[in-house]
């Protein structure tokens, strides 16, 4: 698999350089510059030095990672391009599953596999029925319909989370529910730890997961889903 480096820097020389200060922006349009000269010169050490100080300068945006990545696997250096891979992946973004499971099929011993990959894809069981977890690449509506109706069964996200709750969910090779990241949840600081006790209690209660199957046995995916719950 050939990650798309210079489109990449296209995307970012129009969206990230937005997201910095005015201060920087000179600095960092032209260490981007000098990246795609090093990286299209096949200079590659150079390129890893330019863009780790690009990274330096913004570590939270996807794209300067992905740039690092790219040219870190250009030198040979797996580990550390996996290393940035799974950085991108602790920022939420799901598309680096895929680099993930090509370079990284066994990043810190984890063994874990893509969706697309598995020979049986996850499910769940909802009232005695048994359905897939995804469907049409996101999740199942029934799967959605069963965690917000007892959401909005719950006294306390009723009273301490009314509004909109962002999550985000895996499902591991032991039929758990896991991550059950929750961006953003309609609380104050104060009920937050009550809130987001209540949330995961409720994810993992409402319907028995089933994890995904390759060769016959469960497996643990990269792969995380997000959605939106509303609570009134």
């Amino acid at each position: 698999m050939k990650l798309p480096f210079l489109l990449l820097f296209l995307f970012l020389s129009q969206i990230g350089i937005s997201q910095t200060t005015k201060t920087n922006y000179t600095n960092l349009n032209k260490l981007l510059a000098e990246g795609e000269k090093a990286y299209s010169e096949s200079n590659f050490v150079l390129a890893k030095e330019i863009y780790t100080k690009v990274t330096d300068s913004a570590s939270w945006n996807h794209v300067y990672l992905y740039n690092l990545a790219a040219v870190e696997l250009k030198l040979g250096e797996t580990d550390n391009a996996c290393e940035h891979f799974y950085k991108i992946y602790s920022l939420n973004d799901m598309k680096v599953v895929k680099y993930l499971a090509e370079y990284c099929p066994n990043y810190r011993g984890e063994n874990k596999y893509s969706f697309e990959e598995v020979e049986e894809k996850p499910k769940f069981i909802y009232k005695d029925k048994e359905y897939p977890l995804i469907k049409n690449n996101n999740l199942n509506p029934t799967y959605l319909s069963a965690i917000n109706k007892a959401f909005n069964k719950s006294k306390i996200l009723k009273e301490k989370a009314s509004g909109r709750n962002f999550l985000s969910i895996s499902i591991n090779k032991n039929n758990e529910l896991t991550t059950g990241n929750i961006f953003k949840p309609a609380s104050t600081k104060e009920d937050y730890d009550l809130v987001t006790t209540e949330i995961m209690s409720i994810l993992k209660n409402t319907v028995n997961y089933i994890a995904a199957k390759n060769n016959g046995h469960n497996v643990d995916l990269w792969n995380k889903w997000d959605f939106l719950i509303s609570v009134f």
